[in-house]
């Protein structure tokens, strides 16, 4: 379950990525860049900040782009606090240099050492906030989303309200699950995923048992089957790639024990067979969300923002499926010239690489 860095993929519809690279976009992020460059005196001040945004920018768009191109405006908080995290790992230098020169064919590839100094991180660390202080201050930023592009403090331990959780949020909390090897990792990146894709409950989560998994030999899907009280069929939850890779590894630790599906695990990590507790969920929702520097939610308010996500992406699909229609029998629909132009905009974006895979 290592969290390495890896290549952005390609989004299956544009509401999916997290950042937009239309010339729109990227030239918000330029003016950004350059106000921010210009803060800094010339000559090595001005340069380390220029590599410390070349640095964060390569993190974050898997090698797409450097400081100069890159939509600065578009990041939050999440973003902020995994790209960080990344950075401090053993190797990362490397390989960001290695995303460096795949980006520019004529660099040639420099020995760094195995980790950032803590120097160079907090360079990186105040050149992000910066240029994000420049975002706003050009008017790319209302006063809320600057608010959400600042990493989380440790101040901020509860939720105020219910609130709309992103699915940008949910994937940088799988991520940092991803990035526990402990068994823990697994299990809170199953129950974080399917809490939002699903549309699940704490209470629903914890009632799961193992034998509600289940495989379907004709199309090779798992599905998880879910049964609301007082409903007459249950429903099955089909499971994601990511979600799979989750669920092997939880139950390589848990075992094929009939139960519970989501078990407590001790300090010494021993798995108990047992159901979790609604407080252990709260434990688990804001651990994972302060190393992810999302803002503090509740557990419930995955499960609520999940059915909101699905019921907008069908009514996209059926909106989509009404303007095809049409195109196939309206000659206004004649110059595909605004087709293409969307097509286009939807392949320029990315996602921020969360779920990694081992080297490049």
């Amino acid at each position: 379950m290592s969290a390495d860095l890896r290549l952005p993929s390609q989004p299956g519809s544009n509401e999916s990525a997290d950042f937009n690279l239309t010339p729109e976009e990227i030239a918000k992020g330029r003016r950004a860049y350059e106000a921010c460059l210009e803060t800094f005196k010339p000559g090595d001040p001005r340069r380390l900040t220029t590599e410390a945004l070349d640095v964060l920018s390569a993190v974050i768009s898997g090698g797409v782009c450097v400081g100069k191109d890159f939509p600065w405006q578009q990041v939050r908080g999440y973003h902020a606090a995994l790209t960080l995290s990344i950075i401090t790992e053993p190797g990362a230098p490397s390989r960001i240099e290695a995303l460096l020169c795949r980006h520019d064919d004529t660099r040639k590839f420099q020995q760094v050492s195995d980790r950032y100094s803590i120097k160079q991180v907090n360079r990186m660390n105040s050149g992000l906030k910066r240029v994000i202080e420049e975002c706003r201050n050009l008017g790319f930023l209302d006063d809320e989303e600057f608010k959400m592009a600042q990493p989380r403090t440790k101040a901020q331990s509860k939720p105020s309200s219910e609130r709309t959780i992103v699915e940008g949020e949910v994937l940088a909390l799988v991520a940092a699950s991803a990035r526990d090897s402990t068994s823990r990792g697994p299990r809170d990146a199953l129950m974080l995923g399917l809490a939002f894709s699903g549309g699940l409950r704490t209470i629903d989560l914890v009632n799961l048992n193992l034998d509600d998994m289940h495989f379907d030999r004709k199309t090779g899907h798992v599905t998880v089957k879910f049964k609301v009280p007082g409903a007459k069929r249950a429903r099955r939850i089909p499971l994601r790639n990511d979600q799979l890779i989750a669920l092997e590894d939880w139950l390589a630790a848990r075992g094929r024990k009939p139960g519970a599906l989501f078990c407590p695990i001790t300090r010494s990590g021993n798995i108990e067979i047992k159901r979790m507790s609604a407080a252990e969920m709260r434990e688990l929702c804001d651990k994972r969300g302060e190393q992810a520097g999302v803002q503090p939610f509740a557990p419930n308010d995955l499960a609520r923002s999940g059915l909101l996500s699905n019921d907008a992406a069908r009514r996209r699909e059926r909106g989509n499926a009404r303007t095809n229609s049409i195109a196939k029998v309206s000659p206004l629909y004649e110059d595909q010239s605004e087709a293409e132009a969307e097509e286009e905009q939807i392949a320029a974006r990315i996602h921020f690489p969360y779920r990694a895979r081992p080297g490049l």
